[in-house]
């Protein structure tokens, strides 16, 4: 063994890092993962468990969150940052810090212009590059998401975002799959969570049958994350479903509040919430949906507390499904999930459902 051998131990490879990766989905899907570039926009406790598991599967990451740090992920659930780190300087640890999603409170503005302040995407670099230090040093754009023009996330073949509202989302979700990319848009709530896809209308795969791949498909029911979004909570059913999933109707609720006020809700703004849940719940203008639909005005207040409230365990396993629905759009390997994803933590059960305008 050589003398620098010993100082630093033997030098791995990427064929000795992911070989048992190479052993299952093939060196050329390791080479597709190798080569994409994945854009994280928004870190929260479910996006940063889908970096981690991309970022270890060689996947690179680059990061787009001007959002005060620590401020902004205070309390979000992660692995990444130790309690220490996560005081906020302006509180001293006495306070509760503002929380994650509601990154237009007052005075975010007036911390981003100060000479020092740190954003979430610059804490998050260090920590991303310890994680795989095969892969090269993780980017970052530390502008405002509002601010970053529509050419930059085309240059993305998969954009992960999160703590986005309905007009963001859809914008960089068109940017996105207008230039052949894919989207999603994930956030969990409480001991819920729930995921937007947009794959694009020209997207293709190919189905797997044991160790055999079938030919090479598009994919079927494309549905745009905007005409998603545009879609009437009471046209939400299906086969099985005669009414609207619970769990879609908590986030789009948690959407049409935030796109009409500028900010998600929060136990302090809960009876504004319960006032405007109920006037845009009756908007459906549907009998299967009425003012009542997502319980009383107690428990839309608790609600209104759960928007901002991730659970560790809910986001590892919510981002660990997710992570590998990334590789298998990265990769072209197996039927993608498709249109809406949802995680109920209660019973663990985790479904796939399609919004489909109607015709």
């Amino acid at each position: 063994m050589s003398k620098s051998e010993a100082d630093t131990g033997p030098v791995r490879t990427e064929s000795d890092v992911y070989d048992r990766q190479i052993r299952l989905w093939g060196a050329d899907a390791q080479g597709r993962l190798s080569s994409a570039r994945v854009l994280y926009v928004h870190i929260s406790g479910v996006s940063s468990e889908i970096l981690k598991n991309l970022v270890l599967a060689g996947v690179r990451a680059t990061i787009c969150d001007g959002r005060p740090f620590p401020s902004a992920i205070g309390t979000m659930p992660s692995s990444f940052f130790s309690p220490s780190e996560r005081v906020s300087p302006e509180t001293g640890g006495n306070e509760p810090i503002s929380q994650a999603v509601d990154n237009r409170e007052e005075g975010s503005e007036s911390l981003r212009k100060k000479a020092k302040v740190v954003t979430v995407a610059r804490a998050m670099q260090e920590h991303v590059h310890e994680l795989n230090p095969l892969l090269d040093e993780c980017e970052v754009n530390e502008t405002l998401v509002e601010d970053v023009p529509d050419e930059y996330f085309a240059k993305f073949d998969l954009v992960i975002a999160s703590c986005l509202g309905i007009s963001q989302a859809t914008r960089i979700a068109s940017a996105t799959t207008s230039a052949g990319g894919k989207f999603y848009l994930v956030d969990t709530f409480g001991l819920n969570g729930c995921a937007m896809v947009d794959l694009g209308k020209d997207h293709e795969f190919r189905r797997e049958q044991g160790k055999k791949l079938l030919s090479v498909e598009k994919l079927p029911n494309y549905v745009s994350l905007k005409e998603m979004m545009s879609m009437k909570l009471s046209e939400a059913t299906g086969r099985w479903d005669k009414v609207p999933p619970k769990i879609w109707a908590i986030y789009r609720a948690f959407l049409a509040y935030e796109g009409e006020t500028g900010h998600f809700p929060a136990s302090k703004r809960s009876d504004d919430f319960v006032e405007k849940t109920k006037k845009w719940l009756e908007s459906s203008g549907s009998d299967k949906v009425g003012s009542d639909y997502l319980g009383a005005d107690d428990d839309l207040k608790l609600l209104s507390t759960l928007a901002s409230a991730e659970v560790s365990p809910v986001c590892a396993v919510l981002g660990g499904v997710l992570g590998n629905e990334a590789i298998k759009i990265l990769s072209g390997k197996g039927e993608p999930a498709n249109n809406l994803l949802m995680f109920d933590g209660s019973d663990g059960s985790y479904r796939s459902f399609l919004l489909k305008p109607p015709q």
